[in-house]
């Protein structure tokens, strides 16, 4: 559960970011989103933002696919979960959702194209592709 409340605490930090830069613009965002959009701020909003929706979804999975285990074998003790597994799989999720975030920092796509800092770069294969497994994967 640590897991999921640190994804939503990304969210927030994602969320905050957006919020100050709205406040330090006097609620005319409009006129200063190129600057916001291409500098690091924006890149770090989207990072946090990707990184804590990944983390989530991965981690809900996570969750559901453990119960359904718990009850399919609760008569069977050797097939429990160990923690030790359990932290594995999640430092698997952790590694991935970071990967994923990481990805358009390094021009795979990128999080200055909208002013909200996601990931929507169109403009090359590799962008769409991106996008196009992040569509495919979150629906999954």
């Amino acid at each position: 559960m640590c897991n999921l409340a640190f994804a939503d605490f990304c969210t927030g930090i994602y969320l905050l970011l957006i919020a100050i830069k709205d406040v330090q613009t006097q609620s005319q965002y409009y006129n200063y989103a190129i600057d916001w959009q291409t500098g690091a701020g924006c890149s770090a909003a989207g990072f946090f933002t990707v990184f804590a929706s990944e983390l989530s979804i991965y981690t809900l999975t996570v969750i559901t696919l453990e119960r359904w285990h718990t009850i399919t074998y609760a008569m069977e003790l050797e097939r429990k979960v160990r923690f030790r597994h359990a932290v594995v799989i999640m430092l698997v999720g952790w590694v991935f959702a970071f990967t994923i975030a990481l990805l358009p920092i390094f021009e795979v796509s990128s999080y200055m194209k909208v002013s909200i800092c996601l990931p929507m770069d169109i403009e090359t294969p590799l962008a769409q592709a991106y996008i196009m497994f992040l569509l495919v994967l979150n629906i999954l």
